[in-house]
């Protein structure tokens, strides 16, 4: 190649770099005023007594000049918060009203009434829908977490994430229905759920960078906003609270995922799935760091993710065993010990749920079967390492 067209080329390929970068930028720049307004439009529906989401999109209406919008919205929402028995916010609401130029005085007047008469009224929270990704946010730290997304419109049949695939955002739906299904190996496909707007997915492997548990098909046109990982990471040390809350979210859904996959759990009642997701932790452990602990009493685990090898020296010959995927250990139970002297290393990252003991001991009382199944399968795993 002469130095002329070595110089074009080495332009074209830098004029190819420079155009690649600014649409990388592009596509990743938070969404402009506009998009987030329609973002909160739909949380808005989604959750319509969210404060969270009703404050800032007043603030927006007004920002634009939407003076009477602004002013509907808050009447709307002191209604709803008088309705909940949240008097404070209903005072609030009404004050925004004011401020705004309600015309509907003798309104403003009833409901400042009721709520100063029952300021001292118990909340109702389980009748509130709160977006709970955003729950412990302030207003401004919420706005600038979902400016970070981008908006996707995906059409009836199209997939936005494969089963199997390794991708790492996460979705939050604004309107639309998508369905969670899994092709088993028979080539079968199953349906799990339907997400709704106002439901969010792919956090699994966004916080734990896992391949797709499921493929998440549009069921109607949907629009979505996306977030790339690294916002939670960016979460993490804006708001360490927040952050954590989220990734508590994402455990939750993680352990009760595994209830719903695991035959052990097949027949317990949603409550305890609940109870479990509640209660559980879920830990992390590298490529040969072992996975019993010590000094964590009253435990047992399951594998969530991942394969460890079990080990165990008998008579001067090793014994081992794969434990991969719904596996369960624990040292504090004699139903699920693994024998005197056995080793349990990380093969492989996995993830394991730590829960306490009561759980196991209370599901076993409740629901037949809960320990033959768990007897067969420890006993075949302790065989194969020379125990009993």
């Amino acid at each position: 190649m002469n130095k002329r067209n070595e110089y074009k080329y080495v332009s074209i390929q830098g004029l190819n770099w420079i155009f690649t970068k600014y649409v990388s930028m592009m596509c990743n720049m938070a969404l402009n005023e506009e998009e987030l307004a329609y973002a909160y439009h739909g949380l808005l529906h989604a959750f319509p007594e969210d404060l969270h989401i009703a404050r800032p999109m007043i603030q927006m209406l007004q920002d634009r000049g939407d003076n009477k919008a602004a002013r509907e919205l808050a009447m709307e929402m002191a209604r709803r918060m008088l309705a909940l028995g949240y008097s404070t916010y209903a005072l609030a609401f009404i004050t925004i009203c004011e401020q705004l130029k309600h015309p509907n005085k003798d309104e403003i007047n009833s409901i400042r009434t009721m709520a100063e008469l029952t300021l001292t009224a118990t909340h109702q929270d389980d009748d509130v829908k709160m977006f709970e990704l955003i729950e412990t946010l302030s207003d401004a730290e919420a706005k600038d977490f979902l400016k970070q997304g981008t908006l996707l419109t995906v059409q009836a049949g199209e997939s936005i994430v494969k089963q199997g695939e390794v991708s790492r955002n996460f979705y939050l739906i604004l309107d639309g229905t998508m369905r969670v299904h899994v092709e088993t190996r028979s080539g079968q496909d199953i349906d799990l759920t339907e997400l709704k707007k106002g439901e969010f997915f792919g956090e699994f492997a966004s916080v734990y960078h896992l391949p797709r548990t499921a493929t998440v098909t549009a069921s109607t046109e949907v629009t979505v906003l996306e977030f790339e990982d690294t916002v939670i990471t960016e979460l993490l040390d804006v708001s360490p609270e927040a952050g954590d809350s989220l990734i508590g979210i994402v455990q939750r859904r993680m352990v009760v995922s595994v209830s719903h996959s695991h035959p052990l759990f097949a027949n317990i009642e949603d409550a305890d799935r609940v109870w479990l997701g509640e209660e559980a932790l879920l830990k992390e452990f590298e490529p040969g760091q072992s996975l019993l602990e010590e000094g964590h009493l009253n435990y047992f685990y399951i594998i969530a993710f991942g394969r460890a090898i079990a080990s165990r020296d008998v008579g001067g010959k090793n014994l081992s065993c794969e434990m991969g995927v719904h596996a369960l250990f624990g040292n504090e139970s004699a139903l699920l010990a693994l024998p005197e002297g056995t080793t349990l290393v990380a093969s492989e990252r996995c993830l394991v749920c730590k829960v306490p003991l009561a759980i196991f001991e209370a599901f076993s009382k409740a629901y037949g079967g809960f320990e033959h199944w768990t007897e067969k399968h420890v006993s075949a795993r302790n065989q194969t390492l020379g125990g009993e």
